[in-house]
């Protein structure tokens, strides 16, 4: 009889299994997530995107000779010290803690969101004597189920909004991690570079001291005036100076290197202060496709679906919230006499809530969102805009560069070839040993701004990659 009472019982919890089926199959479908050119066409009406990118400056070499963007774009440099540094940073820097902690907020929003589709399941209990704090004797439990029918979409409106916020969420990560790749890489050929104008400097003060010391030698046999004498103890003590502050600026560079890498800052020198050579320029590509690859832009495209979403949801909630329910309890007394000894119950249920009136406190919430889904579109467009315009300046920035350093090159050249015929004056008896320090300052110098050049281009070429999007390694 037991089991006959057991199946009569759930004969009302089977009717709603049944009913369940139905209503999902019939249930409303959610909006699908707008596209990029939609997106684009909203947020840049007035904008008209060329069909490649522009080509600024000459083209050094063969026309031919261009390379593709594509991902792992550091091998493109052939640094092995720097790939050491990259996979260093990615171990044990603490801003790629942050990124995973990031990314582990990202999935529980999902994992919250997603809570909400399932039934939920709660339990009450209570037990006590005579003397207990209700003064009943009551024992009792109460175990109810409760879900929430999807008719509208609600809750997976919420869902997709949820997954979308993740993804804005990880592809700010992706653009963090991108960012400290970069700051790395460009901090890392600077400190190289600040490394030999550190060796340079000194140099330069030596034959400054030199210069100054011969200088006072002459004056002593009438040979130099003692303005001549004050003029080389100021270059000297200026040449001193520039190369303390050279020595500073290495060493801040340096640390600035071992805090990206996750160790303590002691200044410790690079192993190499030999720079990469610039790689070919890049081949002409769609603009477009940075609304694909550049994380910053598919983090404003996600923050756009998600405030759409959220919009959706609030006027979703102007419709009947049908649940259902489902519970079972068991009650018992010692003070007050029940009918039949200890009772249980099991019972099916549902619930309809329909928001008549709420003082306007869901449409101002509609309003609300859709001012937010708006300001998200023109944030998409600003961001948009930025990326075309840190691609042109990249690509304009490179030309320029690329052609300066050639220029440098060839003073540097020039200038080495003339201290070398100095050099020679002076064996042969020509000049004295004056000319010839201030040969080797004037060589120094020049030395300076052409590894300043050699750095600025190869930093212009990463920001170049950072613009059109994709991972620097593999």
């Amino acid at each position: 009889m037991q089991s006959h009472l057991n199946s009569y019982r759930l004969r009302p919890l089977l009717a709603s299994s049944a009913l369940i089926s139905s209503l999902i199959l019939t249930s409303c479908a959610i909006k699908p997530p707008m596209q990029a050119e939609v997106l684009r066409s909203k947020a840049l009406p007035v904008v008209k995107v060329p069909d490649q990118f522009a080509m600024h400056g000459k083209q050094s070499g063969n026309s031919t000779n261009l390379v593709k963007v594509d991902d792992a774009w550091l091998k493109q440099f052939q640094d092995e010290e720097l790939n050491q540094l990259v996979a260093e940073a990615l171990r044990n820097s603490p801003d790629i803690q942050v990124i995973a902690a990031r990314r582990l907020q990202a999935e529980s929003l999902i994992n919250a969101a997603s809570g909400a589709q399932y039934p939920g399941v709660n339990a009450f209990g209570n037990t006590g004597g005579k003397a207990g704090s209700s003064g009943s004797g009551t024992t009792g439990y109460y175990i109810g189920a409760g879900w929430e029918l999807d008719l509208w979409g609600r809750v997976r409106t919420s869902i997709a909004g949820a997954n979308q916020n993740a993804r804005s969420i990880n592809a700010d990560q992706d653009a963090a991690r991108l960012s400290l790749i970069a700051t790395l890489t460009k901090t890392a050929w600077l400190a190289r570079v600040l490394q030999e104008q550190a060796r340079l400097t000194s140099e330069s003060a030596a034959a400054a001291q030199t210069v100054s010391d011969l200088t006072a030698i002459r004056e002593k046999i009438g040979a130099s005036s003692p303005a001549d004498v004050s003029a080389s103890k100021l270059s000297a003590s200026q040449a001193k100076e520039l190369a303390l502050s050279a020595a500073l600026a290495r060493d801040q560079a340096l640390r600035a290197v071992e805090v990206l890498l996750g160790r303590y800052p002691d200044a410790k020198p690079l192993s190499t202060t030999r720079l990469p050579q610039l790689p070919a320029p890049i081949a002409p590509g769609l603009p477009t496709d940075l609304l694909e690859r550049r994380p910053d832009i598919i983090a404003a495209e996600a923050r756009v679906n998600s405030a759409f979403y959220a919009a959706e949801e609030k006027r979703l909630a102007r419709l009947p919230k049908i649940s259902l329910t489902a519970g079972f309890g068991y009650i018992n007394s010692e003070v007050f006499a029940l009918t039949r000894g200890p009772s249980t119950s099991l019972g099916t249920g549902a619930n309809v809530f329909i928001p008549l009136f709420q003082g306007g406190a869901i449409e101002a919430q509609i309003a609300y969102q859709n001012a937010e889904a708006q300001a998200a579109i023109a944030n998409y467009g600003k961001v948009a805009l930025n990326a075309f315009n840190d691609v042109e300046n990249a690509l304009n920035g490179e030309a320029t560069w690329r052609e300066r350093s050639t220029l440098l090159q060839s003073q540097l050249t020039e200038q080495r070839r003339l201290m070398d015929n100095r050099r020679a004056e002076f064996r042969i008896g020509r000049i004295d040993q004056r000319q010839v320090q201030q040969e080797i300052i004037r060589t120094n110098a020049i030395e300076m701004n052409w590894r300043q050049g050699q750095v600025d281009a190869l930093a212009q070429r990463v920001n170049l990659y950072l613009a059109l999007g994709g991972s620097p390694t593999e």
